[in-house]
């Protein structure tokens, strides 16, 4: 009887739904994105490789079938491997398979891996060290032992060209590292700066009924210098004035809003507390029904000190406005103050006038090795600077248009604004008049930003041009590049 039981668990163990065996090859057909098995149907849920693939129940699809990691084999075979609730591929591999959210599955040695404490499906493969395997995903990383690094706010990794190595980026700076030194990271405290004070405040309205559905408002979370020096105050005028564009610019008031007192970090704070005020007022003022107000408008904007010298200062500015659509308008740069020549930094003011032209190409070789990394493939530089050049024209000639049918086949994005070029009712640009936006200085080289739908499409994000000293320096009116030893450090990228 024992003997028995025993032999009806282990068939029960073994077999799926519709008789599929894991382990146990059965002859299928592919139609589509369906496959036949034995004459039962599933669907092909996700492709992993040409051979592997997920597959589920097609008969039952609303019911919480199993799915199934099947192999096809050279032998003509298709083989369930594992069964069961979700199974997920994770990119840049197929040697792993996320299995229901919480386990990384090896199929080669066909047992669990690891658990992860973020969401399986979500990660990707890094590379091997010392027999660990190494996954990253928006915010951490993990080896395969169950170590994991988090990353900071904003931080993500890339798969270095180098075996055994990967890439932090944090905006357009950068650092690259070794699986063992991440591995073997540990976390310091990192001592205050004093000469920057930290503000951070939500000014969202809050609702004066329970009919009123908003969501509205900005918020700051900023490093303001406390010094009296003339770039301490240079700084604070240029961040007062971006939150106030930035801000009211949601409620198409931005070029009325004067520009609040700074001259002191306490000046400052008061000023963005009238801006708070002053916000909801004109908010209910324009959006307000009787006494109800229903609206989703947010703007929310920090600002990071990156580097600070005897020569200059340079800030970090990122903000996210949304007043409808599916997506925010993210815009981030890098502003720099000289404290030599007493100014901010722009293109104008800080590139020979006869070296222009070399500058600017250098620029575009930096945009393409984004470009082409972003698309995974190498561009000819006809191809890249022909889609780059164009980006910002309409589809097709608009002459004769209302502007609601211009509207409709071009894009209207506040980032062409924010560069300071025209927008969309210009020519193509060329290599002899492409803008050259927000100049700044880093410890790695000269920085430029370009924001998205300026040069291509929202889901690439920014373009951060980096050119580095060596090649930025016979091109620059003055060198900056003696400061490279405030390169940040492992422990600005992660927690």
């Amino acid at each position: 009887m024992k003997k028995l039981l025993f032999i009806i668990l282990t068939l029960a163990a073994l077999t799926g739904c519709n008789g599929l065996r894991l382990g146990v090859g059965v002859r299928g057909e592919l139609i589509g994105d369906v496959i036949v098995l034995d004459g039962d149907t599933f669907k092909i849920r996700k492709w992993i490789s040409d051979s592997l693939f997920v597959i589920l129940n097609n008969e039952h699809p609303e019911e919480d079938a199993p799915c199934y990691l099947l192999k096809y084999e050279r032998n003509g075979f298709y083989y369930p491997l594992i069964e069961a609730n979700s199974i997920a591929p994770i990119r840049n591999t197929v040697n792993y398979v996320g299995i229901d959210d919480n386990n990384v599955y090896d199929i080669k040695a066909k047992k669990i891996l690891f658990s992860p404490p973020c969401d399986a499906s979500w990660l990707y493969y890094i590379g091997t060290w010392k027999d660990l395997c190494l996954f990253g995903s928006s915010d951490t990383l993990c080896f395969s032992d169950g170590k994991c690094v988090g990353l900071q706010d904003k931080v993500y990794c890339r798969k270095s060209k180098k075996n055994g190595m990967l890439t932090l980026i944090a905006g357009a700076q950068a650092k690259e590292v070794s699986f063992a030194e991440l591995y073997n990271a540990k976390k310091t405290s990192c001592k205050a700066d004093a000469s920057i004070g930290r503000f951070t405040k939500n000014y969202y309205i809050e609702p004066r009924n329970k009919y009123e559905r908003v969501y509205a408002g900005f918020s700051v979370d900023l490093d303001v210098p406390k010094g009296n020096a003339e770039s301490d105050k240079a700084i604070r005028e240029w961040m007062m004035a971006a939150i106030t564009d930035d801000a009211f610019y949601q409620l198409e008031y931005n070029r009325e809003i004067p520009v609040g007192k700074c001259t002191s970090l306490k000046e400052m704070q008061h000023s963005l507390d009238e801006y708070g005020v002053l916000w909801e007022k004109l908010c209910r003022a324009e959006y307000q029904y009787e006494d109800t107000l229903m609206v989703r408008m947010t703007c929310d904007i920090k600002v990071r000190k990156v580097a600070d010298c005897d020569d200059y200062t340079t800030y970090y500015y990122w903000a996210s406005l949304y007043n409808g659509g599916i997506h925010d308008l993210p815009r981030e740069y890098y502003i720099t103050y000289d404290k030599r020549r007493g100014a901010l930094l722009d293109v104008n003011n800080s590139v020979k006038p006869a070296m222009m032209q070399r500058f600017r190409h250098l620029v575009l070789e930096s945009l393409k090795k984004e470009y082409d990394f972003c698309y995974e493939h190498e561009s000819s530089w006809e191809s890249f600077t022909n889609n780059i050049f164009s980006f910002h024209c309409p589809m097709i000639d608009t002459g004769g248009m209302d502007d609601v049918m211009r509207s409709l086949l071009v894009h209207n994005y506040s980032c062409d604004e924010w560069a300071g070029w025209k927008g969309y009712n210009e020519e193509a640009f060329t290599e002899r008049d492409f803008p050259l936006t927000h100049f700044a200085v880093l410890p790695e080289g000269i920085v430029l930003t370009y924001h998205p739908y300026q040069i291509d499409c929202f889901a690439a994000g920014e373009y951060h041009a980096v050119i580095p000293f060596k090649d930025a320096n016979r091109c620059l009116m003055f060198d900056y590049s003696k400061h490279e030893d405030l390169k940040p450090t492992l422990q600005r990228y992660i927690k």
